[in-house]
């Protein structure tokens, strides 16, 4: 069986203390398997370790998963094991073989491809993913390897009765080679990518899956490129409409999280509104939300972004890259695009939203992590708007395009 990974992802190393927006931090829930919260209440502790893990590791009520067993609860400080340092105290006492599932791997992620491979990539809800990816202008490589470890470990199986599992590689190297292509700009890309999720997902609904592959092949064209993505490029004049309903997709993932327990994510959303203007004319007495948000203020962020891919357009590559290699293609190849288009429209909004005038590589890889969080982390792309504009009859080819041209 293979390794298939993304080049970076040996580079990647914990930065423990310096890390600026270290995952220790916040108001997390952490899950802990069956297995795992077992081990924890027989493991031999000093007293004050003991006390601690009695305090933060809690039963999840009705759980039905063995893998949602328990939680590591943190506070608003964070976890209780983190120490002055910045390092985990739990790994420092009895080592990294002690940490659970998810504190020992994030930020890595491991798919398993049925008796095929296991894919490895990083997320870039940490910041130093990002600043690792900053680092390829190249674009992101691809290495195969051979998988010699004992025992498969990995953060979710690919479902093999899904009906694109035969032309998964097929579906992941088109998508690659399209987000690659540097002959068009990025949200050309993303259009030619939304047509080939489109015709893949149509495609697999009727039982013709065997006509991917050459789907994939025909867009290596260039022409047959340049006539999809100008056929699909909304009008200039749409500008003030696709600033609406940005804005629109923004307030729905800032309610969504407000009604929830991300009180960290929370305080990211309302430096966001904040800079488009909303807690001075958006907010009822009530809470209430409008529409309403300063026009003058989005032009600029958007203008700030649209600088920073006209630069160094390799860095929204890689993020968009980096994204497609770790989704879970089988909630459907379509779903999986429009939760990406989302996400690319949101940059453009919340990453200058997060950087200060004057701005380095620092603060440009916090800022995009701080903007994938807030879409990815959250799930609000997924729960915020594909469901809700699915009902609206909203997740069309055309729609998708308007938010990405």
């Amino acid at each position: 069986m293979k390794i298939v990974k993304l080049a970076y992802f040996d580079d990647f190393l914990c930065m423990g203390g310096e890390c600026p927006d270290s995952c220790c931090k916040g108001s997390w829930h952490i899950w802990l398997s069956k297995r795992e919260y077992l081990n924890y209440k027989k493991m031999d502790m000093k007293p004050e370790f003991r006390g601690l893990a009695d305090k933060c590791f809690k039963r999840v009520k009705n759980s039905e998963s063995d893998y949602r067993y328990a939680e590591i609860f943190h506070t608003d400080k964070g976890c209780s094991f983190l120490t002055e340092e910045g390092w985990c105290g739990l790994q420092k006492e009895l080592g990294e073989k002690a940490l659970g599932y998810v504190c020992r791997t994030f930020p890595r992620n491991y798919v398993y491809i049925q008796n095929q491979a296991v894919t490895m990539a990083c997320s870039a809800t940490c910041c130093h993913v990002t600043e690792l990816l900053m680092k390829h202008p190249e674009g992101l490589g691809i290495i195969e390897d051979e998988y010699k470890e004992k025992e498969l470990t990995y953060l979710y199986s690919l479902n093999e009765a899904w009906k694109g599992f035969p032309y998964y590689w097929n579906i992941l190297n088109a998508e690659i080679d399209i987000l690659q292509n540097r002959g068009f700009t990025i949200s050309e890309r993303m259009l030619i990518l939304g047509y080939f999720c489109s015709k893949a997902d149509e495609y697999l609904e009727k039982g013709n899956g065997e006509k991917i592959p050459a789907l994939s092949d025909m867009l290596l064209d260039n022409e047959l490129c340049r006539r999809i993505a100008d056929s699909l490029k909304p009008s200039a004049a749409d500008e003030a409409a696709k600033a609406q309903e940005s804005v629109t997709i923004l307030l729905n993932m800032y309610v969504r999280v407000k009604g929830v327990d991300m009180s960290q994510y929370s305080k990211l959303f309302d430096r966001v509104m904040k800079r488009l203007g909303f807690f001075e004319s958006g907010f009822g007495e009530n809470g209430e939300v409008s529409g309403e948000f300063d026009g003058a203020e989005y032009k600029k962020l958007r203008g700030v972004y649209r600088g920073v891919e006209e630069e160094r357009s390799f860095i929204t590559e890689n993020l968009l890259v980096n994204t497609v290699f770790a989704q879970n293609m089988s909630t459907g190849v379509w779903r999986c695009f429009f939760e990406l288009a989302v996400l690319y429209n949101m940059l453009g909004i919340m990453v200058p939203a997060f950087l200060p005038d004057k701005y380095g590589d620092e603060e440009l890889a916090l800022a995009l992590t701080y903007a994938v969080k807030l879409v990815i982390n959250t799930h609000a792309a997924e729960k915020g708007t594909f469901e809700d504009y699915v009902k609206e009859n909203k997740c069309t080819l055309p729609y998708a395009a308007f938010l990405v041209g």
